[in-house]
């Protein structure tokens, strides 16, 4: 036998409840629907169906309200939440349940998501849309969700950001070589997810930007004079190692030509 032997308001919509079974009590924490769903509104005895019913009523309350704390100050995808729900169920039946709850309720929508998070990060983030396409499937979100919303980033945008960030690395005199700081910056734009080809378009339209931030003549006399003290620059082929080394460490060919005449 079953029986209610006390329920104590608590803050918010919850209830604490003790249960008496078998001479050992219970203590649960359950929600305000669960007490109207069960009349649970003073002392009373239960069928053992319905104790099952209010035991996992409480566990989804429980889970419910441990969601809600998780997404109470961050947006989160669903795969985020059911992420964090199985650090305390391996019930998939409960998660669902609960997601299906969240998104009805409006808490849980990753169309949207996916779609907020695209626009942010266009308007605030010097990144491409690769790197936010890895960001948001890292997250959990639907590829074909991505893809639509990711038609927001126009050509133009990348265009725009990568003009942004090559006036930045070129602020300050480059000490590399114009082919080092070249793949230098191209390898970066590669890495914040912009389009390949869209980068070597910017950056052959940029040109004159990086060759004003290299000093690049400075840089290949200074490397020439540490160097040549190894070589024998009258011999021809002790003078052709020391060109080749030279052009190993980026130094334009043009270049080091006059050097050598």
């Amino acid at each position: 036998m079953i029986k209610l032997t006390e329920i104590k308001k608590m803050r918010g919509n919850r209830y604490l409840v003790k249960l008496q079974r078998n001479d050992i009590e219970h203590v649960h924490i359950v929600h305000e629907e669960t007490i109207i769903n069960y009349n649970l509104l003073g002392p009373k005895t239960l069928t053992e169906n319905d104790y099952q019913k209010i035991i996992k009523s409480s566990e989804e309350d429980v889970l419910y309200n441990k969601a809600l704390y998780f997404i109470e100050f961050k947006t989160r995808t669903i795969s985020e939440v059911k992420k964090k729900l199985r650090g305390t169920t391996q019930n998939e039946d409960v998660i669902q349940v609960l997601i299906n709850k969240l998104k009805k309720q409006g808490y849980l929508n990753d169309d949207e998501y996916a779609k907020n998070f695209i626009t942010e990060k266009i308007e605030f983030e010097l990144i491409g849309p690769k790197s936010i396409k890895d960001k948001l499937i890292g997250k959990g979100i639907h590829f074909d969700l991505i893809d639509t919303h990711l038609l927001l980033y126009k050509e133009e945008y990348q265009y725009d950001k990568i003009r942004e960030f090559l006036k930045k690395e070129t602020k300050h005199t480059i000490k590399k070589p114009y082919i080092k700081a070249y793949q230098s910056i191209k390898t970066k734009l590669m890495g914040k997810g912009f389009d390949m080809n869209i980068i070597e378009s910017s950056m052959i339209s940029c040109k004159d930007m990086l060759e004003e931030a290299v000093d690049e003549v400075s840089l290949l006399e200074a490397e020439y004079k540490k160097l040549k003290k190894d070589f024998n620059i009258k011999d021809f082929k002790e003078k052709d190692k020391l060109i080749k080394k030279l052009l190993a460490k980026g130094f334009r060919y043009d270049l080091v030509k006059e050097m050598r005449q």
